[in-house]
């Protein structure tokens, strides 16, 4: 099958999953999809329909957030990513595919406290063949030993970390925790659902993540990026950042007293050669 033609008939499925498919200016091949090989192609044409089967809602991040992410490993060799919820396998297996075409392994720790759907990705992880690439771990995304469980699988410091899990405020508020402290400086999180129409996906009805990362970086005293965080409508065909579920990236500063310092060392390094004999 020719890459152009890759996703040509989504637009005609009934699935609500389709939305991004159905946009006049969309009808073309995502490049997530025109890069894969034709037997990756294969897979991920047989998960979807497979998945239309077995599930209702299979969670998966759209073209626009998987775009979004897979730019950021892509363009910067990212190789140490920990996936907070993976649910059926969608952003897994793409991220499994890219990471292999990058040469990476040991690459993606992807986490869901649920058994059954972890056992059906871990199918597809198979079935794929990125086993090497891809590790599935059962449990809750803010347990406190799993950036040491990271660690341990990739052999290094974690990178990047991907929330998109039970969407839930409180919840949402100990992954920020947690995983913003297992980064080293410059690490990144990307986190899906902040926008003002996604707070309803919280079950708890509590605000959701959108209203776990304004207090918590209000808190932290961090700026992040925030795409679609005023968004109503989900799926409006007049957002330019096509999910209206929005996404937001937040990077780990250094602590202020270290700015400080470092700008302090700048400065008697200019004065002293500002001041020594020509």
């Amino acid at each position: 099958m020719l890459p152009s033609t890759r996703s040509a008939d989504f637009h005609q499925r009934d699935h609500s999953r389709y939305w991004w498919y159905k946009i006049p200016d969309n009808h073309y091949t995502p490049p997530i999809f025109a890069g894969l090989s034709n037997e990756e192609w294969h897979i991920m044409d047989n998960w979807f329909s497979t998945t239309e089967q077995v599930f209702d809602n299979p969670g998966e991040m759209a073209i626009p957030g998987i775009s979004f992410v897979a730019g950021l490993i892509g363009g910067n060799g990212i190789n140490a990513i920990v996936q907070c919820g993976h649910y059926a396998g969608y952003s897994t297996l793409l991220l499994g595919f890219l990471l292999r075409s990058m040469g990476k392994q040991k690459a993606l720790f992807s986490i869901d406290i649920d058994p059954q759907v972890t056992e059906f990705t871990n199918a597809w992880v198979s079935k794929a063949g990125i086993e090497h690439q891809v590790n599935l771990c059962i449990a809750n995304s803010a347990d406190a030993d799993l950036p040491a469980k990271a660690r341990a699988y990739f052999e290094r410091e974690i990178q990047m970390v991907i929330i998109d899990s039970s969407h839930q405020y409180a919840h949402t508020l100990k992954e920020l925790d947690l995983w913003y402290d297992a980064l080293p400086i410059g690490g990144l999180i990307v986190m899906h659902d902040v926008s003002r129409c996604a707070q309803t996906f919280d079950a708890t009805k509590q605000g959701g993540v959108l209203r776990a990362i304004d207090e918590w970086t209000m808190k932290r005293h961090i700026r992040p990026l925030l795409l679609n965080n005023f968004v109503t409508d989900q799926f409006s065909p007049q957002n330019i950042y096509r999910d209206g579920c929005g996404i937001a990236l937040i990077q780990k500063q250094p602590k202020p007293e270290n700015v400080l310092k470092h700008y302090a060392r700048y400065l008697r390094s200019r004065l002293r050669h500002w001041i020594s004999p020509a």
